[in-house]
């Protein structure tokens, strides 16, 4: 499957589970060389397209000895026949495989629990896409547990806005619990900047989504608040004070407040008729949940989960009103901490240092997950298999958490030195931290992400006679403490790191939009290296904590005011 979001690509994996077919979706961002990778892996014969993916199809035959045939969502015609002929493939249409099927139909071949229903590949960050492999049983599981939950049961009177991804099991699950329940779908245009549009449409009864989006409503509709300034700022205020007020008390709704205000920017966003907000795939600012749940009136669920646990792995409850954790796990999952010794979590923690002091906890450590929804490996990787699932069965998530007090868990942290943007996509820092250690400005580096930001930033030790050599070429007679204050000096080592960036064909969110300048080198046992050079990140993130959040700040004013949806 290699398209957007559509009727089709649902029916056409409904047809596949008829006949016990394994589906392998690819994300429709997807480049040929990508596309060729994947379909090389899977030895895959038949491939579901739509018009606009079909190019990267045809470009990537040559690559791909096994592929036959595609099925494009829209008619063939029949240049795009002959084209496909001339590479080596057959084209059909969609509408004439109904047809052919309709004529001579198969007897269903359903498949048992154990067979596998998909290939979800990873991003490939940290080198080639894992494809994770899911069973039938897997997503069954998941999706009973989560139907336990009686907010997340869909049912007729529901409406659902698709328009995160389909390859990722997180929609998918969505999607069956809708189809399970008679719960309407409707799908988006294509346009991720017409949202807005679809949501206004369709007026959608449930809303799963991700921080990116929910933090682009959040800062659009405080930007109208403000533009509108007078009497409306003041009774939004004093609306919002007396919600969140509300909030403390296990309050959503105020009969008052939401019948003046509140419902009209309900109207304007589409989300009139919602009931329930789902997010997850990457954190969500506390604020911003407070702001969905005071405006919209509903309860916002946020969960935790993985691909290869089906995207199910805790959920925080629809009276659980206190941000900052992701719930409890779901029914039919086992979870656990494990020590990670060398960070110094332990399952036997009790305190927890945060930014502004201390914690309770009842145990840290690394999150890991045992149950009938974990997937059964990653395919054709028996090593990375091994690496992720231990002898006990325990897949390991990466992700370090506590225990609150009252048997929440909390993300606190990761293992890995691979974290997640706020737009829900993957950084593996040590990469790039080795690609822009070939910028001759640059002698020592550490990227950082904040999980709650959508850009990169990073801590630069300076090469001190490419400095002074910079600073002869440009006649400014600066000492190495000044010139890493100078703007100049700062936006000339920007330049020469997105020169780096575009040479290396990395994707936009992986080139650091902000630099602080380092003087001094960093030393083997001290701070932030270790005796064999090699960097602490958690010593170098506590280390430079508040040069990092002064660049987010410096990155937010000069973006201005929030973008329209």
């Amino acid at each position: 499957f290699y398209s957007k979001n559509r009727m089709e690509w649902v029916v056409a994996e409904a047809g596949c589970f008829t006949q016990a077919i394994v589906t392998v979706p690819m994300y429709d961002t997807l480049g040929a060389e990508s596309v060729a990778y994947v379909i090389n892996q899977c030895s895959l014969k038949t491939l579901i397209c739509a018009d606009e993916t079909t190019p990267s199809v045809l470009e990537c035959k040559s690559l791909c000895p096994s592929l036959e045939c595609f099925i494009q969502m829209e008619p063939v015609s029949d240049e795009l026949r002959a084209k496909a002929k001339a590479v080596g493939l057959i084209a059909y249409g969609m509408e004439e495989v109904e047809k052919a099927g309709a004529a001579k139909p198969l007897q269903h071949n359903a498949p048992n629990a154990k067979d596998i229903f998909t290939f979800c590949y990873t991003s490939g960050t940290t080198g080639d896409p894992k494809g994770t492999l899911l069973a039938h049983g897997d997503v069954i599981n998941v999706s009973a547990a989560v139907r336990s939950r009686k907010t997340m049961r869909m049912t007729e009177n529901d409406v659902h806005l698709s328009y995160l991804p389909l390859p990722h099991i997180f929609e998918r699950l969505i999607q069956f619990n809708c189809i399970r329940g008679g719960t309407a779908i409707g799908f988006y245009q294509g346009e991720t900047l017409k949202i807005l549009e679809d949501l206004t449409a369709l007026r959608p009864t449930i809303f799963p989504s991700v921080p990116r989006l929910l933090n682009r409503i959040h800062d659009r509709l405080r930007a109208g608040v403000e533009e509108a300034g007078g009497v409306k700022k003041a009774l939004f205020d004093r609306g919002y004070a007396s919600k969140k007020a509300g909030l403390g008390q296990g309050s959503l709704t105020h009969g008052l407040w939401d019948r003046l205000i509140f419902s009209k920017i309900k109207e304007k966003v589409g989300l009139d008729r919602v009931r329930c907000i789902i997010t997850g795939s990457a954190p969500i600012a506390d604020h911003v949940l407070d702001f969905l749940r005071i405006v919209f009136a509903c309860p916002v669920i946020e969960g935790y989960g993985l691909s290869e646990t089906t995207a199910g792995g805790s959920l925080t409850y629809e009276d659980d009103l206190i941000p900052g954790t992701v719930g409890a796990p779901i029914a039919c999952n086992e979870l656990r901490l494990q020590d990670v010794s060398d960070m110094g979590y332990l399952r036997t923690d009790q305190v927890h240092k945060t930014g502004s002091g201390t914690i309770p906890c009842h145990g840290r450590g690394e999150i890991c997950f045992r149950g009938p929804s974990i997937f059964k490996g990653y395919y054709k990787m028996p090593e990375k298999t091994n690496e992720a699932i231990d002898a006990e069965g325990w897949f390991h998530s990466g992700d370090v958490g506590l225990w609150t007090p009252d048997g929440r868990l909390k993300i606190i942290d990761r293992k890995k030195n691979i974290f997640k943007l706020a737009q829900g996509e993957y950084v593996a820092p040590e990469k790039l931290e080795n690609l822009n250690a070939q910028s001759k400005f640059v002698g020592q580096n550490f990227v950082y992400g904040d999980s709650l930001k959508t850009q990169l930033v990073s801590i630069i030790v300076v090469d001190p006679d490419q400095a002074a050599a910079w600073a002869k070429e440009k006649n400014v007679s600066k000492t190495l403490p000044e010139l890493c204050k100078d703007d100049a000096f700062k936006k000339a080592i920007l330049a020469d790191l997105e020169i780096l960036a575009k040479t290396q064909k990395l994707a936009g969110f992986e080139v650091v939009k902000a630099v602080y300048l380092e003087p001094n080198q960093w030393e083997p046992g001290a701070e932030v290296l270790t005796p064999t050079f090699k960097l602490q990140r958690n010593k170098a993130q506590a280390k430079y904590q508040g040069v990092i959040d002064e660049l987010y700040r410096q990155l937010e004013a000069a973006a201005g005011p929030a973008a329209k949806l």
